[in-house]
């Protein structure tokens, strides 16, 4: 499952597992007119911009899971290359709510069946 989280420049994949769901994020970096054709950044790229059109190209932000008890852990491998930046305050908190929305997907997800 996929979702666009416009409103805080994130691109979240989760998948469901026996006991967890996973998430993968990925950082918007743009789009084009058409606001469905999303562009994030090309992985392993210096060069700003360096767009792509595929998740499989593309940086991964940060990842995690959560339990089916609400339990969770989280890697923000984006600062495998650097710090973590943010412009704004507003960009601070954008990082918590991401895996804050994640956390509530996950309550949708785990309802739609129960865990394996």
């Amino acid at each position: 499952m996929m979702k666009n989280f416009f409103d805080l420049k994130f691109t979240v994949v989760a998948v469901k597992n026996e006991h967890c769901v996973d998430f993968t994020i990925y950082e918007i970096d743009g789009h084009s007119l058409n606001p469905e054709v999303v562009f994030w950044h090309k992985k392993n790229s210096d060069v700003h911009p360096d767009h792509v059109k595929t998740l499989d190209e593309a940086d991964i932000f940060l990842h995690g899971s959560i339990k089916w008890d609400g339990c969770s852990n989280w890697y923000f491998d984006e600062q495998d290359k650097a710090m973590l930046h943010g412009c704004t305050r507003d960009d601070l908190v954008r990082f918590g709510e991401i895996m804050a929305r994640c956390w509530d997907w996950n309550l949708e997800i785990t309802r739609e069946g129960t865990y394996k």
